[in-house]
């Protein structure tokens, strides 16, 4: 799933990296609601929809940059 939102982003020209960090929290809050893969996908999509509509607009910004300040820390997904 990492590498499908990767490809799209990078279509946008925008590199997207997730740190393991937050792979854990998505993991870890997968678990919680238990739930699979569905589960997942659904938490990466809450988390990167927005990012994936407004950052192809912004000019001189980075993607890690905007999701500092628009996206909950990595500790409120756990």
């Amino acid at each position: 799933m990492i590498k499908q939102y990767q490809k799209m982003f990078r279509m946008e020209g925008v590199e997207l990296e997730i740190r393991e960090a937050a792979l854990l929290a998505i993991a870890k809050k997968a678990l919680a609601r238990k739930t699979g893969a569905r589960g997942l996908r659904s938490i990466l999509e809450q988390v990167l929809l927005d990012v994936m509509y407004d950052l192809p607009s912004q000019t001189n910004l980075s993607a890690s940059s905007w999701m500092k300040r628009r996206l909950p820390t990595t500790a409120s997904l756990c």
